[in-house]
């Protein structure tokens, strides 16, 4: 990939990164605040779930082959075909008809393994691109993230108010997005290609994996990705369930992302200026593992800057980790292998915590179950966070060396 040659190359290249960012959360967070409307409209609670868990799944299983793909068809080039298939897969995922229940997986399958591209890939993108502007990149393009994820769960309801066909055309819209962007993208694909790998595709991630260090930021991506994909598709019904109305529950789950755009802004300027990252993003993770606690067992009146709390640590958290992707990589290739790994790992990990959440919401002690099995996961993120910001910078040409 070629760096841009003039100034309006350079805009392009931002927004196009920041665009591709925005749609990389939506498709997936759109469906916490229309879950109760999909339920009453006849959908099980088993399959509305299943499409929450299937992109996580998705994230995990083609994180593993989207970093070979991007280098044999080029990093930007592999992006537009993540984007295509991700606006495919939303309007597959809201077809009706009797079989809609099987177009709803297929969709969703489609979603997870779009998003799964753009996730393994921007790291990469960023590294070959800004080499000397990773933190500032990595900043830019998790607050797009964190801001697609935000805007996912604020439009949802007015959405499906507003389109005719309800939620499914709430959900669905999300896919016009994406195919925007593409068109948006488009210019950044005409350049070839100039590595394309032989051998195993799998044959960096299978390197990086014979070494601790890049198993540490593995599992550090798996639990992060746990405490936020587990507290934000049940934290709207635990807020409920402290007294709040949808409406409220619905604001302050919003309100937790948008200042989490803030917090992932943020996080990668003040980490990347350090020499290890330990510290941050370790307190990070400690951070929202004390806020999920006080959402708990604080009066319902101060539960909202609890919330606040949580919403900076899990985006703050998430930044730093994509920033650690690259800062501990030697060059762009080893950024998009770490990526692969780290996220195929994570993800994997992350998929089942919804469920688990879930599941012992049904328990005795009810959602104080689920939130205490999510406090002791940003706990643990907290411990391997300290382990995966240490300073010392993997090389996939000196691991395939040996």
């Amino acid at each position: 990939m070629t760096r841009p040659s003039s100034s309006w190359h350079h805009v392009a290249l931002v927004a196009g990164i920041l665009l591709v960012a925005l749609n990389l959360r939506p498709a997936v967070t759109a469906i916490s605040p229309l879950a109760e409307r999909m339920h009453t409209d006849g959908l099980s609670r088993e399959l509305i779930g299943m499409l929450t868990t299937i992109p996580l799944i998705l994230f995990g299983l083609m994180g593993l082959w989207a970093g070979w793909v991007g280098g044999r068809f080029g990093l930007a080039r592999a992006m537009g075909g993540g984007l295509l298939i991700l606006g495919l897969g939303c309007f597959i995922r809201s077809a009706p008809g009797e079989l809609s229940d099987i177009w709803r997986i297929l969709g969703t399958i489609m979603i997870g393994a779009g998003i799964a591209v753009g996730n393994v890939l921007m790291p990469g993108i960023v590294k070959s691109r800004y080499p000397h502007r990773v933190g500032l990149m990595t900043s830019l393009y998790s607050t797009g993230m964190n801001l697609g994820a935000a805007l996912g769960i604020a439009f949802a309801v007015p959405l499906a108010a507003a389109l005719p066909g309800d939620w499914n055309t709430a959900l669905a819209a999300w896919g016009v997005l994406a195919l925007v962007t593409l068109l948006i993208w488009s210019p950044q694909m005409i350049p070839p290609p100039t590595v394309r790998p032989t051998g195993h595709p799998l044959r960096g991630v299978m390197a990086l994996a014979k070494k601790g260090r890049a198993w540490q930021i593995a599992i550090f991506m798996g639990f992060q990705s746990m405490v936020f994909y587990s507290s934000v598709a049940w934290l709207p019904t635990v807020l409920q369930h402290r007294g709040m109305t949808e409406t409220q529950a619905a604001w302050w789950v919003s309100a937790l992302q948008i200042v989490g755009c803030a917090a992932s802004l943020a996080a990668p300027i003040l980490a990347g200026k350090f020499r290890s990252q330990s510290l941050w993003s370790s307190g990070f993770n400690f951070l929202s593992a004390v806020s999920l606690a006080l959402i708990l067992i604080l009066p319902l009146k101060w539960v909202g800057a609890a919330v606040i709390g949580l919403g900076i640590g899990v985006n703050a958290s998430f930044g730093t980790a994509l920033l650690i992707l690259a800062v501990r990589s030697h060059d762009a290739r080893t950024a998009a292998s770490l990526s692969s790994m780290a996220q195929a790992v994570g993800y994997l990990m992350a998929s089942p915590g919804p469920w688990i959440a879930g599941l012992l919401s049904t328990t005795a002690w009810g959602w104080n179950a689920s939130m205490g099995f999510v406090v002791v996961l940003g706990l643990l993120a907290s411990f391997f966070g300290f382990l995966a910001g240490r300073e010392r910078t993997l090389s996939l040409d000196a691991e395939e060396a040996k």
